[in-house]
């Protein structure tokens, strides 16, 4: 299973969307992404602290992760949403990371968008 940004960028985006401050998304809430590859992600956003997500993984030895939702952005995942929200300012994270042919971590992401933003803020 593979770190998937474009799961991780919608499962943000579809939190701060909520009406309210708890919310419940389920990994099933994304009809564009596989089930699992979303409950994946999930699961790293909460373990990287950008998210409180809820998982279960499976008892029957299938390696799936039977149930899983995100409730809420903690104030880092406000950030790093902050950071990849503008589809213009993301496209650009996304080339960068490719030209340069390295791998796209949290820390990177961030560091590469925050520069990305300053230099379109001085221009």
């Amino acid at each position: 299973m593979i770190r998937n940004w474009e799961i991780i960028r919608a499962i943000l985006l579809r939190l701060e969307q909520s009406k309210t401050p708890n919310t419940v998304v389920r990994a099933t809430d994304f009809s564009d992404f596989p089930e699992q590859e979303v409950a994946y992600n999930m699961r790293l956003l909460d373990q990287a602290g950008f998210v409180l997500a809820l998982y279960r993984d499976s008892k029957s030895g299938d390696g799936k992760i039977n149930n899983a939702l995100a409730r809420y952005l903690t104030n880092a995942g406000h950030d790093l949403l902050d950071t990849i929200r503008n589809d213009s300012v993301w496209n650009k994270i996304k080339e960068k990371f490719k030209s340069k042919s390295l791998d796209m971590t949290f820390d990177l992401v961030l560091m590469v968008g925050k520069g990305i933003m300053e230099t379109i803020l001085e221009s």
